[in-house]
C-alpha cells in the first residue's frame, strides 16, 4: 500500500514539474528572451516576469499569460486623405510600437489582435490630422525648383518635409494612446464692452502639437492645443467668428476673442476640442509611423494617365521638331559644303586647264621657229588626214596651195589650216 501511495506521489511530483502539456499544471514555467510574462491567479495580477528565465508557480491556479517583447508592426490600411488643398492622397502606412507594461496592456487591450486593429485607427487619425495641414509636395518629400530637365520637365528638389511629417505624426500617435480627444461645449459670455474673454475648461489640457519638442503632454500647453470645432457664424470674415488667443495652464482657462467685424450674440453655443489625460493608458510606446506610398485615388487615375500622355506626346514632339530642324541644319551644312568644294574643283580645273593650254601653245612655237617647213609639212598631213579619209567630194584650183606638197614634197610651205 505504501510503494502505491509513494509512486502516485511520485506521478504526480512528474505531471507537475515535466508534463509538456498544458502550462497550468505545471509548477515551473519558461520566459524566453522575446517574452514578457504576467502570473494571474484567479484574475488578479501576482507577478510580472520581463527576463529570460525558469521560474515557478502554483500549478492549476496560476495562469501564465506571455507577450512579445520585442518591436511589433502595425500594418494601417490604405486610406483617402484629403490634403491642405482639399485633394485626396490614397496613403498607405505602417507603424511600429513595443509593449512596455504588460498588465496595463492586458486590461485595456488584451491581446495583440486588438492592438493591431484598435492602433491602427488611431495612427489613421494621427496621420489625417497632418495630412490636412500639408500640400502634396510636403506630404512627398520634394518641391519643384525652376528649370526643366533635356526632356521638358519641371525640376523636383528632394526635402526632409516627409520626416517632419511623419515626426508630427508619431508624436499625435503618442498622445493619443496616453490622452482621448474631449468635446466640451461653451458660450458666449456678456462682455459688457470687453473684446476678449476667459473661461475655464472641466479638464486638464494636455500638449497635443508637441510644439516644444519635450515629448512631454502637461508642459508647452498654448492656444494651438485647443480647436474650435462649431460655433456661430456671422459671415462678415469667413470661419467661426470665436477664436482662441490663449491659454493659462496656472487656471486651465482658455482666451477667446472674435474675428474682426463679427459680434456673435451673448449665449451663441460654440464647442471645443482638446485632449485629456487618459484613465487607462494602453502600455505601449510608438517605436516611429512610416508612409509606405501617397498615391492619387483610383478615380483619378485615367486622368492622371491622359495627362501622363499629353506630356510625353509634347516631348516627343518637341524631339521631332528639334530633330527635323538639325536634320535640315546638317543637310544645308552637307549643300554648301559640295557646292564650295565643286566650285574650288572648277577653279582648280580650270586653272590647270589653261596652263596646259598656255604650255602646248609654248611648246607648238617653239617647234615651229626651230623648223618651220616641217612643221608646215607636218599641219599640211594633218589636214589631208582630216578630209582625205572622209567620202567627201571637194572642188579645188590645182594650184591650191593645199596642193603643193602633193605635187612633191619640199615645194613650198602650206597655210595653217
Amino acid at each position: 500500500m505504501k510503494l502505491l501511495i509513494v509512486a502516485g506521489v511520485i506521478v504526480i511530483v512528474a505531471l507537475i514539474f515535466l508534463y509538456p502539456g498544458h502550462s497550468q499544471i505545471k509548477a515551473l514555467y519558461i520566459v524566453d528572451a522575446t517574452q514578457q510574462v504576467i502570473v494571474t491567479r484567479f484574475g488578479e495580477v501576482v507577478a510580472v516576469k520581463t527576463t529570460s528565465g525558469i521560474y515557478a508557480k502554483v500549478p492549476f491556479i496560476d495562469t501564465v499569460i506571455s507577450f512579445d517583447r520585442r518591436v511589433l508592426r502595425i500594418d494601417a490600411p490604405p486610406v483617402a486623405m484629403p490634403d491642405k488643398e482639399k485633394q485626396n492622397l490614397v496613403i498607405d502606412s505602417y507603424a511600429r510600437y513595443r509593449i512596455i507594461d504588460p498588465v496595463q496592456f492586458r486590461k485595456t487591450l488584451q491581446t495583440e489582435n486588438n492592438a493591431t486593429s484598435r492602433l491602427g485607427d488611431i495612427v489613421t487619425s494621427a496621420l489625417r490630422a497632418e495630412v490636412a495641414r500639408r500640400d502634396r509636395f510636403e506630404i512627398i518629400g520634394a518641391k519643384p525648383i525652376p528649370g526643366e530637365t533635356d526632356e521638358g520637365l519641371p525640376l523636383i528638389e528632394g526635402t526632409e518635409s516627409r520626416s517632419a511629417l511623419l515626426e508630427a505624426v508619431v508624436a499625435g500617435v503618442r498622445l493619443r494612446i496616453n490622452a482621448n480627444e474631449k468635446t466640451e461645449g461653451l458660450t458666449v459670455p456678456d462682455l459688457g464692452g470687453a473684446v476678449t474673454f476667459n473661461i475655464r475648461l472641466t479638464q486638464e489640457v494636455l500638449d497635443s502639437d508637441n510644439a516644444d519638442l519635450d515629448r512631454n503632454p502637461k508642459t508647452g500647453i498654448t492656444a494651438s492645443d485647443i480647436n474650435i470645432t462649431s460655433g456661430p457664424d456671422g459671415g462678415k470674415t469667413p470661419g467661426i467668428d470665436v477664436i482662441v488667443t490663449g491659454f493659462d495652464p496656472a487656471t486651465n482657462s482658455a482666451a477667446f476673442a472674435f474675428q474682426p467685424d463679427e459680434t456673435p450674440e451673448v449665449g451663441s453655443l460654440f464647442r471645443v476640442r482638446y485632449f485629456v489625460e487618459r484613465d487607462e493608458p494602453f502600455g505601449i510606446d510608438i517605436v516611429d509611423v512610416r508612409i509606405k506610398r501617397a498615391d492619387f485615388p483610383d478615380s483619378v487615375t485615367p486622368t492622371i494617365f491622359t495627362r501622363m500622355r499629353a506630356e510625353r506626346n509634347r516631348i516627343a514632339t518637341k524631339f521631332r521638331s528639334e530633330g527635323d530642324e538639325e536634320d535640315l541644319k546638317i543637310r544645308a551644312g552637307a549643300n554648301k559644303e559640295r557646292e564650295i568644294i565643286l566650285a574650288n574643283a572648277d577653279r582648280e580645273g580650270n586653272q590647270i586647264r589653261g596652263e596646259g593650254e598656255a604650255e602646248a601653245i609654248r611648246i607648238l612655237a617653239e617647234a615651229l621657229e626651230q623648223d618651220p617647213e616641217f612643221f608646215a609639212f607636218r599641219r599640211s598631213l594633218e589636214a589631208y588626214r582630216k578630209f582625205l579619209s572622209q567620202q567627201t567630194t571637194v572642188i579645188l584650183s590645182s594650184e591650191a596651195d593645199i596642193f603643193k606638197f602633193l605635187q612633191g614634197p619640199g615645194t613650198g610651205v602650206a597655210p595653217a589650216p
